[in-house]
């Protein structure tokens, strides 16, 4: 076959569509060989109303192959073979037709397994074969027969005999992929979930053969995570194409796979994970990647095609529904922004489908605004503004401040799991009011809170859920102690904020023992802290000595003893150590926030909070210095840095605050109110933002006055409130934790009192 070659105005006249001649029709195509080193195809027309047999075929249009970690680089080698400009020239009826190069890896395969005397594909002697494929089938260029064929793309797949799934082709790891999956479908899984094997780590065979398990080399594991890892098992439209299809086959290279044989392997480890509590195939992810074990998609799919066809009962918040479709599937990707609407159309019912038609003449923005506003209305919840994510990390603009960039592989909603209700049993329902125009949402809630300070933004970190911020510890210096809302300690307040008072499976309220799990991490993670501290000090004196720089910072430490020997000669030094618990709470726990500069944010500065933090508390949460003297020497688990990387290895015995923490904390920061209640919000909320509490909705939402952009200076406020009345627009901003009002406590302060809020 030819390969593959940028298109040119040179090249030969191209094949000419005709329209389709029903509203049920499609095209499929069929091979017909090779000629002059071009491979020959014929499309033809067919009616779906008339049953007929004929395959379909499901992969992606750019580079399959595995990427992250360990595959990046052939990932890269190979992909100027996958561009938008580098087609392979098809004869289809003596006309030319460009097809992007893994389909045209697919059909040089398909044609060579037809061939084969025992060719997989099970074709009746009365039928030719035939398969339908967007790319070819659906006339991309015509914009109005693209988006009638999305529509009918449901029908294509229930009605195909079989979907072949190609997931391009071969590499070094496929055949040991192959190999493993082989393997684990063979086996049984109560063996599996029994045994001392942890998936997708290198163990001696032993281990193996004690289990009774087929032994699976760490060759086989790399190569199984480089399977999984292939960009099919992340494409946006293969949620239908999966669910729909009567009949599934995967080809990978030469390789053929049954679907249900992948299907039982990835529940096989999927099973053993959640023995172990962790996923170990977040291994090969890479550190902006959402930590979602390789094998979840596949077995998602296929708890999805399970509850379509009836084979098991699922639960209400797992039915496919366009709403749990919406939320379930956001981790997959689409070329096409839209199609993450637009790609769940097959599975809508025909009610849905009248009120939210397939255009891609429609602006992005605008997609995701109505489908936003469809989902508030038909449902009743405004779960979706939980997703709205950081300013920051947002893809689609402009865009609607209250609309979520459903482009984006990442939200990270903070409450959503039916445990809260900020506006109390008798504004559980959303009160929706029409609103002058589509980028306007107009609803009802109270604006209780102001923003009087925040913790530091951390997003520019890759890994910012395990670094420290010296922030923490200021704003729970500023709380009352006890915390005046609900009586606790305030470094309990500090842990239950920082993970939204939830476990890692949603539970509320987190359990006791997470504070002493807390104080476990703070001391992992000062003595992170000190090796970054030490590596910085090492740079600046070597800079000094070659260069004639300044010499690292008096405030820099040379390692945790050393930054805790400085810590307590300032503290000596300032007479803490003359102060009584009500004077440190009077002095040093007052605003405006104690050590908050960019000076304070070195290690000897946090140790002096979370000394001042234990002196005004009996048996804190947070550590104190002989502690963590003690953890220095002994540590109960190791947290490690790599030098010259923002990546961090954690060994611990009980992930469980941690896991909780990371999956909150992610894009989000601490703020203090003007009324003493600390909270978790977007990473771009900022003071003077406000805290709202919107009927219907689980937790409070951060809005900030004016447009999306507008920035109104503290001097303005009186003077904005005169002018604009009730009637100010608002920008939405983020959905918050904010301790001491998730369960319908601000409803009976003074003062609540629910209004009309337009957000733009």
């Amino acid at each position: 076959m030819k390969s593959p070659t940028a298109v040119t105005a040179d090249d030969h006249q191209r094949y000419q569509y005709k329209p389709l001649p029903t509203g049920t029709s499609i095209r499929v195509l069929q091979i017909k060989g090779v000629q002059e080193g071009k491979l020959c195809i014929s499309l033809e027309s067919i009616d779906l109303a008339d049953d007929p047999f004929f395959y379909a075929l499901s992969y992606t249009w750019g580079n399959p192959h595995a990427n992250g970690v360990d595959f990046t680089e052939h990932f890269n080698t190979v992909s100027g073979e996958y561009t938008s400009e580098s087609k392979t020239e098809t004869v289809c009826h003596g006309k030319s037709i460009y097809i992007q190069t893994n389909l045209a890896d697919f059909l040089q395969e398909l044609q060579s397994s037809l061939e084969q005397q025992d060719s997989p594909f099970q074709i009746p002697r009365s039928h030719e074969f035939r398969i339908w494929v967007d790319a070819v089938c659906i006339n991309q260029d015509d914009l109005e027969e693209r988006a009638f064929q999305v529509q009918m793309m449901g029908d294509v797949y229930r009605k195909a005999a079989r979907t072949i799934i190609w997931l391009g082709r071969g590499d070094q790891y496929t055949t040991d992929a192959v190999e493993a999956i082989s393997k684990l479908a063979a086996c049984p899984q109560d063996v599996f979930v029994q045994s001392n094997i942890t998936p997708f780590r290198q163990q001696e065979p032993d281990v193996y053969t004690a289990s009774g398990v087929p032994y699976i080399s760490w060759m086989e594991w790399c190569s199984l995570a480089a399977f999984f890892k292939r960009q099919w098992f992340s494409r946006l439209w293969i949620v239908q194409e999966v669910i729909l299809s009567r009949e599934l086959f995967l080809m990978c290279g030469s390789h053929q796979i049954c679907w249900e044989v992948l299907v039982t392997a990835a529940r096989t480890v999927e099973a053993r994970c959640k023995v172990l509590g962790f996923s170990p195939s977040t291994l090969f992810m890479q550190a902006h990647e959402i930590a979602v074990a390789l094998e979840h998609n596949t077995v998602q799919l296929a708890r999805w095609r399970d509850f379509y066809y009836g084979t098991s009962a699922p639960e209400p918040q797992t039915r496919i529904t366009f709403e749990n479709l919406i939320y379930d599937t956001w981790i997959f990707s689409a070329t096409d922004p839209r199609d993450k609407v637009y790609g769940m159309f097959g599975l809508m019912k025909t009610d849905l489908k009248a009120k939210m038609a397939v255009d891609y003449t429609t602006p992005v923005e605008l997609v995701y605004a109505l489908t936003t506003k469809h989902m508030i209305d038909h449902y009743s919840s405004l779960q979706i503004l939980s997703c709205v994510q950081d300013a920051s990390i947002r893809r689609i603009k402009p865009s609607p401040s209250w609309t979520p960039d459903l482009s984006l592989p990442y939200f990270n909603m903070i409450c959503s799991n039916g445990f809260f209700c900020a506006a109390g049993v008798e504004n559980k329902t959303p009160q929706l009011l029409p609103s002058s125009s589509w980028d306007r949402l107009k609803l009802k809630g109270c604006l209780f809170d102001t923003i009087v300070e925040t913790g530091n933004d951390r997003t520019n970190h890759v890994n910012s859920s395990v670094l420290l911020d010296p922030s923490w510890f200021e704003l729970c210096m500023l709380l009352s102690q006890p915390y005046q809302h609900t009586g606790e300690p305030r470094t309990e307040v500090l842990w239950r904020t920082l993970c939204a008072n939830q476990t890692s499976e949603s539970v509320v309220p987190a359990p006791k023992d997470y504070g002493i799990l807390f104080k476990e991490l703070l001391s992992a993670m000062i003595m992170v802290r000190a090796e970054i501290e030490s590596e910085a000090y090492a740079e600046d004196q070597a800079k000094q000595e070659t260069r004639g720089d300044p010499g690292p910072p008096p405030d820099c430490c040379t390692g945790f003893m050393d930054a805790l020997g400085k810590a307590k000669e300032k503290w000596t030094f300032a007479e803490f150590d003359t102060l009584g618990r009500e004077e440190i709470l009077r002095h040093l726990c007052q605003r405006p926030r104690f050590l908050s500069s960019d000076r304070h944010g070195w290690l000897i500065y946090t140790l002096t909070k979370l000394q001042i933090l234990a002196l005004t508390e009996d048996n804190p949460n947070t550590p104190n210095w002989e502690e963590l003297e003690q953890f220095f020497y002994n540590p109960t688990y190791v947290m490690r840095r790599k030098k010259g990387h923002d990546i961090v290895l954690v060994r611990q015995n009980d992930e469980r605050f941690s896991a909780s923490f990371h999956k909150r904390y992610g894009k989000h920061k601490l703020f203090l109110t003007e009324k003493g209640y600390l909270g978790l919000g977007p990473a771009s909320a900022k003071v003077g933002d406000v805290v709202a509490i919107l009927a219907g909705a689980e937790g409070p939402f951060i809005l900030r006055h004016g447009h999306p952009g507008c920035d109104i200076g503290e001097e303005n406020q009186e003077e904005r409130k005169e002018k604009e009345g009730e009637n100010e627009v608002m920008s939405l901003v983020g959905q918050a934790y904010v301790h001491g009002i998730m369960n319908g406590e601000a409803v009976e302060e003074e003062g609540f009192k629910l209004r009309e809020i337009e957000l733009a």
